[in-house]
């Protein structure tokens, strides 16, 4: 008599338990194949989301950057037609004449004045064409020039004589160079930026006081309040005191390129939102330029960026740009070679430690 096999409450159906044995085995085999796809298609949409949730921080940022630069206080009409009668050669970089603001003691405003006291400070900030490099040529305000409708002049009176138009046209007139855009640093507001990165590095030569605040010599790590301290140091000559802001600028700018502050989207609005209260810019310069040269500014450190001063001398008792060295300077700015020129005359670049 043939029985019949009743399954007992442990049987279990599962292929292992297959009539055919080679069946269920090779289900077995498979489980921790399926596990490792399983795994892979896990990793690969893990990947995703992250990729789509950075792109959403980064486009997010770069609409605040926007916002920001939409906010940005503006300077009307400042930007002339070249006084060379030609635009910027074509493939070349940007240029942006800056100078600086809310000095003095306190930073405030002269008595009887809306407008924040003139720093001294005059540069022009050159990106090169490949955005890669670039320099600072600081252009000493003490230097007289002749300015455009008036007589020979300081190159800060001009600033004085007819606002940033005028300073403008006469750098134009002066380096053959074209200006793209204009920019004013408000000191008054460098402490907030100086905070924002984690305070900055100077080199001092000799141990001073400023505001009773004392820098020994060598390396100094200073907030924002002591920043200014630094920059508006009483007794320093006027040249020593653009020096000062320079070295400051330079500072900031090794800091964000080192940290790499604006490539991260956090630190990027943070740092951004304060060095949107301390710039005011021309009403040409677009919400895109500002924004793409708040990118390029950090390549501006290290052995990416040369910072130095146009060479003056003595005219009788007046202080004039050298004619002949000048001349390759400016050759240089049109031209994207700013840190050779720095090789051949290594005695314009502003030293690291500066008094």
């Amino acid at each position: 008599m043939r029985m019949t096999r009743i399954p007992s409450g442990n049987d279990q159906a599962d292929p292992a338990h297959s009539a055919d044995p080679d069946t269920g085995a090779a289900a077995g085999a498979d489980r921790p194949a399926r596990r490792e796809r399983r795994g892979a298609r896990i990793a690969v949409l893990s990947a995703l989301t992250a990729a789509v949730l950075l792109a959403a921080t980064v486009a997010a940022s770069l609409a605040v950057v926007g916002n920001r630069a939409s906010g940005m206080a503006r300077i009307h009409a400042v930007r002339l037609m070249s006084a060379t009668g030609q635009p910027a050669a074509s493939g070349h970089g940007q240029t942006v004449l800056i100078t600086g603001a809310g000095f003095g003691p306190t930073g405030a405003a002269p008595p009887g004045s809306s407008a924040p006291e003139f720093s001294g400070l005059i540069v022009l900030l050159h990106i090169n064409g490949n955005k890669q490099a670039g320099g600072v040529v600081s252009l000493p305000a003490l230097a007289v020039v002749p300015v455009p409708g008036h007589h020979r002049m300081q190159l800060g009176q001009a600033l004085a004589a007819g606002g940033p138009a005028l300073l403008v046209q006469t750098v134009e007139q002066l380096t053959g160079d074209t200006v793209n855009n204009y920019a004013r640093i408000d000191f008054e507001h460098v402490a907030a930026v100086v905070d924002a990165v984690g305070g900055v590095y100077v080199n001092v030569p000799d141990k001073s006081v400023s505001f009773h605040f004392t820098f020994h010599v060598g390396i100094n790590h200073l907030d924002g309040i002591e920043s200014l301290y630094y920059a508006r140091q009483p007794g320093l000559t006027e040249a020593a005191t653009e020096l000062r802001q320079q070295n400051l600028i330079r500072a900031i700018l090794r800091t964000l390129a080192s940290h790499q502050l604006l490539a991260n989207p956090v630190t990027m609005l943070h740092v951004l939102s304060a060095v949107d209260s301390m710039l005011s810019v021309d009403s040409d310069f677009t919400n895109t330029e500002v924004e793409t040269l708040a990118t390029e500014l950090a390549t501006l450190s290290g052995s990416d960026g040369t910072f130095l001063t146009a060479p003056t001398q003595m005219a009788g008792k007046q202080l004039v740009f050298n004619p002949q060295i000048s001349a390759q300077l400016w050759t240089a700015i049109r031209y994207d070679s700013i840190a050779g020129f720095a090789e051949e005359y290594p005695a314009t670049v502003t030293p690291a430690a500066v008094p």
